[in-house]
């Protein structure tokens, strides 16, 4: 593989933080920016930056040769309520930086999408990367149109892309050296383990969804996973191979909010305390991914299961915990 000279936007969070020890592990050179402070070591270059502001800026023109574009706003439920927003910084500011990186002659992106942009046909089965777009929400339609963007912009400049749509990322760092540190916590999982861990009360949102057992069916992929499929895309750029959009997932259909609530009771020997509520907004009932695309042509098959993220989540969140 070449070495190559890696920017991640948005990597000082909790999927940039295991991309950025993942690249740099296998011997490439990375620079982060970030808008956080970091909170514990990186590899490589850290630079605590809007990422538009560091890229629009003539001092930052180092030649990378790949950017992984992780920052984004991220949050469906405010994504409703806040929309201009979530354009603003996933669209607009994409669109600029996509033209300074035609501008630099970088040619080479990853883009993190979502497994949102598929939307209501979640209730069809595991989905694949050839279906159309349907998604339900503001955050959804913003990572469409970011896809669309590197798409376009592919065939006219010559930009060579990877697009990930992501389903549940979660887990931690196998190692215990890192996590999920945002507070208050937006992601399942990590709320999950510390309601556990602090004997509080766990919302349920959603019980009479077209399921097995009225809740949300959601596909969990360890975030050390994810952090891999980054890694072996980029021999997809060095084979010209590029030009793809995959799906990362569990590859073993998905688990409903009770049956992860049950799991996590199993792992760590405690039962949550949990407060049935309505649905949330912007919310499908069932998003689960087929993988076989990630796994014929990245040679990429998951390494973590269910309990596995729990395990990792639970460790990370009682030794956050302790520090804090």
């Amino acid at each position: 593989m070449i070495k190559r000279k890696v920017l991640i936007t948005g990597g000082g969070g909790f999927i940039g933080t295991q991309v950025a020890w993942e690249l740099d592990a296998a011997g490439h050179e990375v620079t982060i920016v970030d808008r956080k402070t970091p909170t514990h070591s990186f590899p490589g270059i850290y630079r605590v930056s809007d990422y538009l502001d560091y890229f629009s800026n003539p001092d930052n023109n180092t030649k990378f040769d790949t950017v992984i574009h992780l920052a984004a706003e991220h949050l469906v439920e405010q994504s409703v309520s806040e929309p201009a927003k979530y354009y603003a910084n996933n669209v607009v500011k994409m669109k600029a930086m996509l033209d300074i990186m035609i501008e630099r002659k970088i040619k080479n992106i990853i883009f993190s999408s979502s497994g949102n942009t598929y939307g209501r046909q979640g209730g069809n089965g595991f989905l694949t990367e050839d279906l159309y777009y349907d998604p339900e929400n503001p955050y959804a339609s913003t990572k469409v149109a970011g896809e669309l963007l590197i798409k376009d912009y592919a065939k006219a400049y010559g930009l060579k892309y990877v697009t990930f749509r992501y389903f549940n990322a979660a887990g931690a760092d196998p190692l215990g050296r890192f996590g999920y540190v945002q507070r208050p916590a937006t992601h399942v999982v990590p709320i999950l383990c510390n309601k556990i861990l602090k004997g509080e009360t766990f919302q349920l949102f959603g019980t009479d969804y077209p399921t097995k057992d009225g809740t949300c069916v959601r596909d969990y992929v360890h975030v050390a996973d994810l952090a891999r499929a980054h890694n072996l895309s980029l021999e997809l750029f060095d084979n010209k191979l590029a030009n793809q959009t995959f799906n990362i997932g569990c590859g073993s259909g998905g688990v409903s909010l009770l049956e992860l609530v049950k799991a996590a009771g199993e792992v760590v020997g405690k039962e949550a305390i949990i407060q049935h509520c309505g649905r949330r907004t912007g919310d499908p009932a069932i998003l689960t991914a087929d993988i076989t695309k990630a796994k014929n042509i990245l040679n990429w098959i998951p390494q973590y299961n269910i309990k596995d993220i729990i395990q990792h989540a639970w460790n990370w969140e009682q030794k956050n915990e302790a520090s804090n």
